[in-house]
């Protein structure tokens, strides 16, 4: 006898529903990945992060985050960041359909507030779909 309903035993749901964790199928993990965004990308930039996307073939989109100590000089700044970011994207990720999409930290992004930094990546979503669909 199984105590599980028949309907949460299935997790390998292949329409990949909206969750609270960041899959490996939804990362950019591999250099030629990145480098594959970066050879002709479309752009987004603003005061605190240049964006980058471009299509893929995978049908979902993916993220990738370079948030270097150079530009964000402490570890909590720094991972702070990747995980609003992630949070922003998890949220996002149906309107930019099959996009791989960079992130690039820029040195104001360490002292910008939660909810602005929510805004601006919400700014960021858009262009990068509107950018890529036209070209």
């Amino acid at each position: 006898m199984n105590p599980m309903p028949a309907s949460s035993q299935d997790s390998s749901s292949q329409d990949h529903p909206v969750s609270n964790d960041f899959p490996r199928f939804l990362r950019l993990r591999h250099k030629r990945d990145y480098a594959r965004v970066f050879d002709a990308p479309c752009r987004s930039v603003d005061a605190i992060a240049v964006v980058l996307g471009r299509r893929n073939d995978q049908g979902v989109p993916r993220l990738g985050l370079a948030i270097s100590k150079r530009r964000v000089r402490r570890a909590v700044a720094r991972n702070r960041i990747k995980r609003l970011t992630r949070e922003s994207f998890r949220t996002h990720r149906r309107q930019l359909q099959d996009l791989d999409v960079v992130i690039i930290a820029k040195a104001a992004i360490e002292s910008i507030e939660t909810a602005d930094f929510f805004r601006s990546l919400e700014r960021h979503w858009k262009k990068i779909r509107n950018r890529c669909d036209s070209s």
